[in-house]
């Protein structure tokens, strides 16, 4: 019983695909300079520069210390800037670097081939149903979780 529930759970199948995806993501970004935790923050920032770390945390659903410990990792590594906010000095403000931005163009190209891969052999009215009934998925736990919606 509980093994055909193991086995058609789509908690087990998004955390397979997950870590596949992070397989591939360490991969890639270590031959960009970083790790495959720092892509979050790299694409956040690439559509909306000048975020504090509160709203990046927020936007990513990760704890305040979590991002603060990245957003060093990335300093240190040339990739961004923390400056402060300047109506609001206990705030910070992230901007990329130029290295960072020198990497926009192969970092969408290698994400936009990674999803190729994924979406290979289905058939395209399926794919936005599967896209459809995980956006449903999303929403049914924020719901559950008493979170607030990220409009992404």
């Amino acid at each position: 019983m509980h093994e055909t529930f193991a086995k058609e759970s789509v908690g087990k199948k998004v955390n397979s695909l997950f870590r596949l995806c992070m397989i591939h993501l360490r991969n890639e970004m270590k031959k960009m300079g970083v790790g495959a935790g720092d892509y979050p923050f790299l694409a956040f920032l690439f559509f909306k520069e000048g975020q504090s770390q509160d709203e990046l945390s927020k936007r990513m659903r990760v704890d305040k210390s979590y991002t603060a410990r990245a957003l060093a990792k990335l300093e240190k590594l040339g990739m961004i800037e923390r400056r402060p906010d300047l109506n609001e000095h206990r705030v910070k403000r992230v901007f990329l670097s130029q290295k960072s931005r020198d990497m926009e163009t192969p970092f969408f190209e290698m994400l936009k081939n990674w999803h190729n891969t994924l979406i290979k052999n289905i058939d395209p009215d399926d794919l936005a149903i599967v896209q459809s009934g995980m956006d449903q998925m999303i929403e049914n736990a924020e719901d559950a979780l008493g979170l607030e919606k990220i409009n992404e």
